[in-house]
Order: C-alpha cells, then sequence, then structure tokens
C-alpha cells in the first residue's frame, strides 16, 4: 500500500515572506482499506494537506485531481482500480479518493498476502484489523505522514507483516468451493517499451513499480475456486521464458493481478528504430476436482530505438490534457547521463586539462572554473544547438530521439535536451552533483557545487565559432538561473540523476568506442589567453545564494546614479495579493552594491549590481518563523530617490512587485 500512498507527490516550494503559503511541514494521509473474503478491498484515502494556501495552490495547479492520482489509475500502477473517485474537499484541506481494488489481497503459499510496500510499521493488530504507520520524506524540507487501517474478513489469524518485503499476509478460515470456474482474463501491456531503458523494465522497485510490461488481470466468474493458478511470460527473442507466478487459490468472484518485470537481453540496444515484438503469456489453473485448463495470449508492442525516448508512460486514452501526464517519463531521462562511459570520461579530461588541472568538486571557486571551461571548450570545438528531430508521428509531442553525450560529441550538436544531458554527464564524471530540468518545451542542466549551492547553464548559448551566436559563460548561467526563477508550478521535473540512478534508472551499454576517438572528431584544446579557461581563473565569484547562482563578472558596468543610504516601501505579491514591509540598507562601490534587506520579519545579505539607472540584487534570505531560507532577486529602476521593479523567488513560481525610497 505504500505505492498507494507515497506515489502522490506534490512539489513544495518554500515558504517566505513573499511566499504564496507558509512552509509545509508535514503532509497527512490517512487510509482505510475493508478486505473482503474474496480478497477485494474497498479503500478510502484522504491527503490533508497543513495550509490551505498550499492546498488552494495544488487545486489551482491541478483542476482536475484525477491526475494527481495517476499512478492510482488502472493502467499505470501496479494496483488495479475501479469506480474510482476523486474529488477536493474544499473544508478539510483535502484530497479524497474512493476506489475498489481489484485482487488486493492474493493466496501464496497458504497465506493471504497484500503489497502494502517496505518501510512501515504494523503498531496494533487484533484478528478484526490491522493499524500501520509510514513516514517518508517528500524532500529535505517535508514529510509525509501515513497512517493505514485495514479491516480483515472474519476468521483471520496469525497477523504479520515483513518490513524489507513489504508483504502483510494472515491465515483465514474459509471452506474450500467445489463446482464450474469461469476465468475472466485480461492482459495489458505497455504499447511502446523504450530499449534504451531495458534494465528499469527488470525492477520492480523503480518508480514504485510502474514500469511493468504486462498486467494480468484474472476473475474468477464460476461457482468454485481455481486453484494452482500459474503464469508465465517470454518477451520475443529478448527473454527466456520468466520463472512461473503461483497462486493457490482464486475464490468464485475474486482475482489476481499479476505484474511481468522482464529480465530484457541487452541484445536491445542494437535497435535503431520501433521494432515489433511479441509477448506470449502462458497460463493454467485447475477446478477443485483436478481438471487443468490452459491458455496463450499474443500480444505485440513496439521496442524503440536506443535513442528513441517517450515522455508519457500513460496511455492516450487515460490522458487528461495535463503537461505532468505527457512528460512522466522524465525521471528516465537519467539514463542517458552515461557519465561511466570512457568517451565522456576523455572529454571531462580535456576539460580539466583547457581549467589548469583544478579540482572540481573541491571547492565553488574550482567548480565554476571546471564549468566555464566545460562550456568555453564545447564553443571552441564547434558545439551547437539544434532543433529536435521527433519519432511517433502520432505522438509527436510525446516522442524525442534522445542523443547520449558521445553522440553529441560526435555531432558536435544537440537539442536543448542533448545539450543539458552532456553537461550533467561531464559534470557527474568528475563528482559534481548534477540535474536536469524539464519545462514545456525545454530542458536545461543545474550543477550542485561543493558547497550546496547550485548553478543553472542554459546550455543552448551553444553557437560555436563557425555558427559566430554562442553567449558568454556568464550569460549563460544568467539565462539558466533566470529559467530557474521561472518554473512554473505543475510543470517542470527536476530529474535528480545520482538520485534516479540509485534507485536503478541506469543507462546502457553502448559499443566501445576507440581511446583516440576524441582526436579523431576533432578536439582539441584552445590556445590559452590572458581571459580563457585555459590554465587561468573564469571572471566569476563563487555563487552568493543558498538554493541557485548569479555569478558576477568583472566586466565594467555603466554607473548613473549612488543608492548608498536607506531605502524603505513596499511589497506585492502577484498571484496572492499579499502586501508587506520592505527595506534595505545599501553599500555602493562603483557598479556594485551590497547590504541587508528586511522583508516583514525575514532578513538577509544581498549583492548586486548597477547599471545606468538599473540595479539586479539577489538576496539569500532567512525565514525566521519558519526556519529555512531562499533567494529573492530585485531587478529594479531608479528614479530619483525611488527604486522599483519587480521580484522573484528563486526555484520557485513566486513573483511580485515592489517599490522603495530613500530615507536617509
Amino acid at each position: 500500500m505504500k505505492k498507494l500512498l507515497v506515489s502522490f507527490l506534490v512539489i513544495m516550494v518554500l515558504t517566505s515572506a513573499f511566499g504564496q503559503f507558509a512552509r509545509i511541514n508535514t503532509i497527512r494521509v490517512i487510509a482505510d482499506g475493508t478486505i473482503d473474503a474474496q480478497g477485494g478491498m474497498k479503500l478510502t484515502l484522504r491527503w490533508v494537506f497543513p495550509t490551505n494556501a498550499l492546498y488552494m495552490q495544488v487545486k489551482s495547479a491541478y483542476p482536475n485531481p484525477y491526475v494527481l492520482l495517476r499512478n492510482l489509475t488502472t493502467f499505470s500502477s501496479i494496483f488495479e482500480l475501479t469506480n474510482t473517485k476523486v474529488s477536493y474537499d474544499d473544508a478539510k484541506n483535502s484530497i479524497l479518493v474512493d476506489a475498489d481494488v481489484i485482487g488486493a489481497v492474493v493466496n501464496r503459499k497458504g497465506r493471504w498476502e497484500f503489497n502494502l510496500g517496505k518501510g512501515a510499521e504494523m503498531v496494533h493488530a487484533t484478528d478484526q484489523m490491522a493499524i500501520f504507520v509510514l513516514v517518508s520524506a517528500a524532500s529535505s524540507e517535508e514529510i509525509i505522514f501515513t497512517t493505514m487501517k485495514l479491516n480483515l474478513p472474519s476468521g483471520c489469524s496469525e497477523l504479520k507483516y515483513d518490513p524489507a518485503s513489504g508483504i502483510f499476509s494472515f491465515n483465514m478460515k474459509r471452506k474450500n468451493v467445489s463446482g464450474s470456474v469461469s476465468a475472466d482474463v485480461n492482459v495489458k501491456v505497455k504499447p511502446r517499451i523504450m530499449s534504451a531503458l531495458y534494465k528499469v523494465y527488470g525492477m520492480p522497485d523503480v518508480m514504485d513499480g510502474a514500469y511493468w510490461v504486462a498486467k494480468f488481470i484474472l476473475t474468477n466468474k464460476g461457482k468454485g475456486d481455481i486453484v494452482d493458478l500459474r503464469i508465465s511470460y517470454k518477451l520475443g527473442d529478448y527473454t527466456s521464458w520468466s520463472a512461473e507466478s503461483v497462486y493457490d487459490v482464486v475464490p468464485p468472484n475474486g482475482a489476481i493481478v499479476d505484474l511481468y518485470y522482464p529480465i530484457i537481453s541487452s541484445n536491445v540496444t542494437q535497435l535503431r528504430s520501433q521494432t515489433p515484438v511479441d509477448l506470449q503469456v502462458k497460463y493454467s489453473y485447475k477446478d477443485r476436482s483436478g481438471k487443468t485448463y490452459s491458455d496463450t495470449i499474443i500480444k505485440r508492442i513496439q521496442i524503440l530505438g536506443v535513442n528513441q525516448f517517450e515522455f508519457s508512460n500513460v496511455p492516450e486514452e487515460e490522458r487528461t490534457g495535463a503537461w505532468v501526464d505527457n512528460f512522466s517519463n522524465s525521471p528516465l531521462l537519467a539514463a542517458f547521463v552515461t557519465h561511466l562511459d570512457d568517451v565522456v570520461k576523455s572529454f571531462a579530461g580535456l576539460v580539466s586539462q583547457y581549467s589548469g588541472g583544478v579540482a572540481a568538486a573541491s571547492k565553488d571557486k574550482d567548480a565554476i572554473a571546471f564549468l566555464k571551461a566545460l562550456y568555453d571548450l564545447a564553443v571552441s570545438n564547434g558545439i551547437s544547438y539544434q532543433t529536435p528531430s521527433g519519432f511517433l508521428v502520432e505522438y509527436a509531442s510525446l516522442g524525442q530521439d534522445v542523443k547520449y553525450p558521445r553522440d553529441v560529441l560526435r555531432d558536435k550538436a544537440g537539442t536543448c535536451l542533448d545539450l543539458a544531458i552532456l553537461f550533467a554527464a561531464v559534470s557527474q564524471a568528475v563528482s559534481l552533483k548534477s540535474y536536469l530540468v524539464i519545462v514545456p518545451g525545454h530542458a536545461f542542466p543545474v550543477i550542485e557545487l561543493p558547497s550546496g549551492d547550485i548553478m543553472a547553464i542554459e546550455s543552448t548559448g551553444l553557437g560555436g565559432p563557425v555558427v559566430g551566436k554562442s553567449a558568454t559563460f556568464e550569460q549563460a548561467v544568467e539565462m539558466g538561473t533566470e529559467q530557474l526563477g521561472k518554473l512554473e508550478f505543475g510543470k517542470f521535473f527536476i530529474v535528480d540523476i545520482a538520485e534516479m540512478q540509485r534507485k536503478g534508472v541506469l543507462s546502457p551499454e553502448l559499443p566501445q568506442l576507440p581511446s583516440t576517438i576524441l582526436k579523431d572528431w576533432g578536439y582539441t584544446l584552445p590556445r590559452a589567453t590572458g581571459g580563457t579557461a585555459g590554465g587561468s581563473t573564469p571572471q566569476t565569484t563563487a555563487p552568493q545564494t543558498g538554493t541557485g547562482t548569479q555569478p558576477r563578472t568583472t566586466q565594467p558596468a555603466t554607473i548613473g546614479v549612488n543608492l548608498t543610504g536607506t531605502f524603505r516601501g513596499t511589497y506585492k505579491n502577484n498571484v496572492t495579493g499579499q502586501q508587506g514591509t520592505l527595506e534595505f540598507y545599501i553599500e555602493q562601490s562603483g557598479n556594485k552594491v551590497e547590504g541587508t534587506v528586511w522583508a516583514d520579519q525575514d532578513m538577509g545579505d544581498f549583492t548586486g549590481t548597477v547599471s545606468g539607472n538599473n540595479v539586479k540584487i539577489t538576496a539569500k534570505m532567512e525565514s525566521y518563523a519558519y526556519d529555512t531560507e531562499y533567494v529573492v532577486i530585485f531587478n529594479g529602476t531608479v528614479q530619483g530617490n525611488t527604486i522599483q521593479g519587480t521580484y522573484t523567488i528563486q526555484g520557485t513560481n513566486v513573483s511580485g512587485t515592489f517599490q522603495v525610497k530613500r530615507t536617509q
């Protein structure tokens, strides 16, 4: 049941004086399931949000609550649900789910089993019920606290829960039922699977088991027990017959749901385009008299080429039009980040040489020097942005050819996604933790620096020397930081590469290439000049924020005003209309400013730059009410003794306006 309870994950936003809602501490999940003697279950779930502000933002971002419960639906989850009802409850700041779970409890080896999920604790049990508690992290700032009550049929005993396997089991007294049997069988398959992700399909623990290839559903429509049910699968020539799944008893009106996670041969990575393959499912069972019944079902599916990526795991007929439906596979892009590839390691070695041999993972200054060298080396060797090519004509917006880093290095070109993957892979190769940010129509990399600060890079700034339109590294970081500040609630994925790979989203095997391949492809180190990365430190200071970076260049800017002094005024949140007080204590030296800012009760230090009548300030704030930090970027125009403009909270979609006047 853990898979049911925590598959719903709301992307949280930190609180602030400028924020739209208070900091989330705990999301309560209250679950109640009633199991019948046939193994079915009536389930009620309620998610309770700690604040009305968060609840309203979730409701606004997902007007159709069904989208939030996507992994609980019939096709994309490990369970089979019917009669599902999902609704918002404004009075209680909660989402309510009612559903019938088909085949929730099955009979194996003489005991009845329910897949509750790993890591829970059974805190109370009688012959009539069992109560479980589960605490899981939604993020570094929030937790989900779940209580689950299971009401059992009469005649149950010897209740046991195994936290390692996640199986809750019990004995149940029942009489054997003889009579005619009639099996209603339905086999659901994924219409397409990705050869690049062939390892994922063999791991039931990845993404809470959502990446099964086939779901076998058998319902006993007869009057007697089905016994000794056995099921096995085979995926073309890419797998052997799977070990049999065995179920001892399926009572009349009972059901089982069996999932296929195939161990696929690595030969599948040789595919370059869509290839049809037959999935065979053979099954047999007996009635109480010992008569055997058997059959084989064949389903045809498509295996995609090793460079083809399908962005959605949700069947077309179940999509609601929500962006998250169409891009639910985004976390699997971690498999394309091949930082262990020898080609990537060699390129990372070139970057290290060009940066002067800095230890990128030791301190922020060296990490930034490495990233600048990576960007500049890509520019000097002609790596450029290119528009994407699609496949799956009927799903043109949801399928894309994705290049591995070695492909980008070979072609010296890549889409925004390809270039983001390249930057992430090279960074991971020198132990810099990396992320992919996926937003509507775009992707970019974010690199975590040794201090924990992060640096967003607009990798499409690459144009190559021939194209002649590359942005500078500093400009690419500024654009990336701006993109990060524009994330819209419910319309982005932040893919933690290391975490996803730790969970089993592993890269496929790629063909061995000659050790001289980079030289063969024409890669060289540019001659070092006074302002280049080769052997010199990039003109960028260490990041000044806790959740993002805004590197500052030493290039002179036009100074048009003197802002030294105290400025007081107000701010206004664009979404909520919330207003508050704002104070700046500014010291200016040349085109640079620094000082302290107060926003209501929150305080922080800031740095910034002045150019003409424009000022840009990046403030690292501390929220005393909620004991957290956040970063605010102010962009203002100076008119006499007044500064007015806009602000954004980095990493969120929170924005607003402000106006302050000089008081001394």
